[in-house]
């Protein structure tokens, strides 16, 4: 996850003390036990609480083995919050501790401590505070949370009165966002206020403090729970709440950051119990009667929130969240013409639908010719089936989503599509009511429904397409097939109509005609084939192999049937029956769409390495189907293969406007952003991953290096220890290469080392291959050949992959192992694909260099370049032509691989960090500067020193010290 910091208490507050009483709805509001007064004062600028009572644990001490404790953050009635040394994480966290007074802790308050764990834990969102441990040490009962520099959003609101209309939009978006996530949780929470919300760098809003919360299938009713002054009319009189409860609380601090703090800290609890009644009964007077200057749509969305009754508000957060983003940062509707950006895309998908009648609007900037009609996006409902008949189960939906993108701008998700390309969970019941559900948060535009029931020895079957937003209907259809075998050919006529009727202008006898091949398929084969579907969208590998395979037994000319089984034999390793079945498949595209055509020879090309044609065929896919996701992710992929990263950074962020929630798009999006050297776009594209994964925050950490953030980055590389064993590999080799980049050379050594013994333990050879070439690579760096190429030898004994078999070549020419080196090299260029024979040729062009044939390595460097674009073939070439005193040659070349330093993050852009491949660029530079008189020649020499001065370890630093005359 992305490493935010937080105390988990606002350093601006503490928790109050309350007050208690029977709970009695027939009469005035009284508190329970949970309800809060409200945050105490506090000293000075400090943002800290004055504390009348110290916590549990003393500044200074140790707290079990693992924690040290730095100081008091916080001190309340729940708890106490310190700022603490993590030994384990050699990290700074916020350490939260059960407060202990004179009187024992009460089971209600160890209840609440848990709860706040358990149900923060639940939520996963960039907004929301996350919570990482928990224990007990000597009867302390604990959680850690990472440290955050910050305020907590009270602070700020007593410091600077309101916010401008734009700052106070940025943060109840971000607020709602993560209550969103909350709600899709099931938590709701029930204590929302601006003292539990932490402001962080960059404006980063985090909600925290789930202690009071409860799931949303728990019963609320029977006391009052929340804090005076933001809570809702039916929290107060302790009547259930759900999520419409947080809305209005939401409602409430919009409400004062754009007006400032209702009360002041000198009113007395009397006052406040009062006040909260009067705003209870009486409500809020409109915001634009306290400024007239709040555009009436801010007003509008302010005010709903703030409703009385929870029928009149914001039914979920999800329309919130829509209704925020339809508001640009003036407080205004967006028009139209405007509302059509790329962030506003990502932000609110819902509105721009219900204003678009349900269609994307795809980028402004196509690489492509533009398409005739704007992007559809459908999402197909579970179909009804009526008759008894389990065969027909799940079988027309397939079908219907080949029919349906047949229309070049219609992208159809049917439940497999869903798990496959939007990577979510469809509900096991996906009826029209789940789908429109499920279509609002993931942003498509129409719902595609559908029945067929039994009639004698007919069947009736409908179709309906509805607006995702409004639920309004913009097509029906419905026909009667004679018999079971006329039941496919019957439904796909049917979506002639809706095809009409969203926007396609082919005639009806054309539709008809290219769906010929799809209805003259039996059902048998349909239902095999939507099983296969199903059980690889739940990598459900085997099974779903199974499954294709009897579909290809019943019908051997179902050509995508074929195109299954390559696909999944890849997952399960089995390559030559992937490369056996997508020769298949080319026998049979005249059984294919159009677009599966496309999608099958754009697969063939990838497989086989042939990137040049992969990026034609599914360019020209994409040409013809603009709104297809996969297709432009394809092509994205092999662009970055080619090194063309401005072109895949093109195609993704096509993508991810056309599914701004699918987190492995935004990841990829992210990278190759990095890769091209566009840190900051990756950067914030890393931090628009709502449930980050691995590759997210791995994303987030190459954006930081490329920043020249390397405290943040080793954060954040610590920070990928908490995802797993992947996560763990990929934190270790960060760790260890950002020693490499800074000539901590021994901790790299060592580092590496430790990765790749973990990787052999957790079975994993291939992850502990690159590490031990890396390895090699640092012993090389300090003068240790031995070692150098006995730790390339393991890594071929662990992995024969291409970059592997490439860095232990390099590493045998520079340790005199030149015939280990030419069989490496001859071996990769005999393969068909252009990488491997680059690879073959610079490693060829290494060995003349070392030969002292710069005139031959010259030429080998070249021929490896048009083969393929790579960063080390250019830094091999500038090291060439500096050997043979071709120094603007060589300036030409040591500047290319500067600019493109992004490339550097990840050689073989596998996400495998190789940034300590960097530094020496600045060191060859300068001595090319030197040779050509450069005046400013020592500035190369001083940007090496600023990476690596302060190394003991590098070899290089004397003659770069001497050279930059220091």
């Amino acid at each position: 996850m992305i490493p935010i910091d937080t105390t988990g208490l606002p350093p601006g507050g503490t928790f109050a003390p309350t007050i208690s009483g029977p709970t009695n709805p027939m009469t005035a509001p009284t508190l329970g036990d949970a309800a809060t007064i409200g945050p105490t004062p506090t000293m000075g600028g400090t943002g800290v609480a004055a504390h009348k009572e110290a916590g549990p644990l003393k500044v200074g001490q140790s707290f079990g083995p693992r924690y040290h404790i730095i100081k008091l953050l916080g001190a309340g009635g729940m708890g106490a919050v310190y700022q603490a040394w993590d030994a384990e994480l050699g990290v700074a966290v916020a350490l939260k501790v059960i407060r202990t007074s004179k009187r024992r802790v009460s089971a209600e308050l160890e209840k609440r401590f848990k709860n706040e764990l358990l149900l923060a834990r639940s939520v996963t969102h960039k907004n929301v505070v996350r919570i990482h441990d928990l224990g007990e040490i000597e009867g302390t009962k604990y959680i850690t949370m990472s440290f955050i520099q910050g305020h907590d959003l009270s602070t700020l609101l007593r410091r600077d009165g309101k916010f401008s209309i734009a700052r106070a939009l940025a943060l109840a978006r971000q607020i709602a966002a993560g209550l969103e996530a909350a709600h899709e949780a099931g938590v709701v929470h029930r204590d929302l206020k601006p003292a539990n919300i932490m402001i962080g760098a960059d404006d980063l809003a985090l909600i925290m403090d789930f202690g009071i919360s409860a799931s949303a299938e728990q019963a609320t009713t029977g006391g009052v729970v929340g804090t005076l002054e933001y809570m809702a009319p039916e929290q107060g009189t302790g009547q259930a709440v759900d999520g419409r409860a947080d809305i209005y609380a939401l409602g409430l601090i919009l409400y004062e950051l754009l007006t400032g703090p209702r009360l002041t800290a000198s009113v007395t609890p009397q006052e406040r119990i009062e006040a909260m009644k009067y705003r209870t009964t009486e409500g809020l007077p409109p915001i634009r009667s306290v400024d007239p200057s709040i555009p009436a749509a801010l007003d509008a969305v302010v005010m709903r929130c703030v409703e009385r009754d929870p029928a009149a508000r914001f039914q979920t957060t999800a329309e919130l969240v829509a209704a925020l983003a339809a508001l640009d940062d003036a407080g205004e509707l967006i028009p139209i013409a405007r509302r059509l950006t790329k962030p506003m895309m990502a932000a609110a998908a819902a509105v721009v639908l219900l204003l678009l009648g349900g269609t994307y609007l795809g980028t402004r900037r196509l690489l492509t010719p533009p398409a005739a009609h704007e992007p559809v996006s459908v999402l197909i409902a579970d179909f009804q089936n009526q008759t008894g008949d389990p065969t027909l189960d799940r079988a027309l939906e397939p079908m219907v989503k080949r029919a349906l993108e047949g229309a070049g701008f219609i992208s159809a998700y049917d439940r497999n599509a869903i798990s496959r390309i939007l990577g979510v969970r469809p509900p096991e019941n996906m009826d029209e009511v789940g789908a429109r559900e499920l279509a609002v948060k993931q942003g498509l535009g129409v719902v595609l429904s559908g029945s067929i029931g039994r009639q004698g020895n007919g069947y009736d079957i409908s179709v309906k397409a509805a607006q995702t937003v409004t639920g309004n209907a913009i097509a029906t259809a419905k026909s009667r097939a004679s018999s079971k075998d006329q039941v496919l050919g019957t439904a796909t006529k049917l979506v002639v109509t809706v095809r009409k009727a969203l926007g396609d202008q082919t005639s009806e006898s054309a539709q008809m005609f290219t769906m010929a091949s799809l209805s003259a398929t039996s059902l048998d084969v349909v239902h095999n084939y939507a099983a296969a579907m199903e059980a690889q969208s739940k990598n459900q590998f085997e099974e779903a192999r199974q499954s294709f395979l009897k579909t290809v037994e019943l019908d051997p000319k179902f050509g995508i049937g074929y195109q299954g089984l390559a696909v999944v034999s890849r997952n399960l390793g089995k390559l030559d029956d992937a490369d056996k079945y997508i020769k298949e498949a080319l026998r049979y595209l005249d059984g294919m769409t159009e677009r599966e055509r496309f999608s099958t020879r754009g697969m063939y090309y990838r497989v086989t390495g042939d990137y040049p044609q992969c990026v034609k065929e599914y360019g020209e896919l994409v040409a013809r189907y603009a709104g297809d996701a996969v297709g432009h992710n394809q092509r994205a992929l092999c662009l970055s293969k080619l090194h063309d990263l401005r072109g895949a950074v093109e195609d993704m962020g096509q993508v991810v406007q056309m599914l701004p929630k699918r987190v492995v798009f935004r990841d990829n999006l992210s990278l190759y952003a990095s890769y091209a050297g566009d840190f900051q776009t990756a950067e914030r594209e890393a931090r628009a991953v709502e449930s980050p994964d691995t590759y997210a925050v791995l994303a987030l950490a190459f954006a930081r290096v490329g920043q020249g953030q390397l405290r943040e980055a080793t954060d954040t590389y610590q920070e990928l220890r908490t995802f797993g064993a992947l996560g763990a590999s990929f934190s270790t080799s960060g760790l260890a290469d950002l020693a490499l980049y800074e000539g901590r050379l021994s901790d790299a050594v060592r580092t590496f080392e430790q990765g790749a013994a973990a990787d052999l333990a957790a079975r994993n050879p291939d992850k502990a291959a690159t590490k031990l070439a890396s390895l090699a690579y640092a012993h090389l760096l300090l003068g240790h050949t031995g070692p150098a190429a006995a730790a390339a030898d393991k890594a071929l004994l662990n992995s024969k992959a291409v970059p592997i078999r490439f860095l232990a070549a390099r590493i045998f020419v520079e340790t005199n192992a030149v015939a280990k080196a030419r069989t490496l090299a001859a071996g990769l260029a005999a393969e068909l694909p252009a990488e491997p024979q680059a690879y073959g040729k610079i490693i060829e062009g290494e060995i003349a260099l070392k030969n002292g044939d710069s005139r031959q390595a010259i030429t080998l460097l070249g021929e490896a370049n048009g083969l393929l674009d790579t960063w080390l073939g250019h830094f091999d070439l500038g090291r060439a032509y500096l050997e043979r005193r071709a120094f603007p040659q060589a300036d030409s070349e040591f500047d290319r691989c500067i600019k493109r330093r992004g490339e550097a993050l990840s050689l073989f852009l596998d996400e495998e960090p190789t940034y300590g491949y960097f530094p020496p660029v600045y060191y060859y530079q300068g001595r090319v500067r030197e040779g050509l008189n450069d005046a400013g020649f020592a500035k190369s020499y001083r940007a090496y020193l600023e990476i690596r001065g302060k190394s003991t370890e590098d070899p290089l630093l004397p003659e770069v010290r001497r050279r930059a005359g220091q």
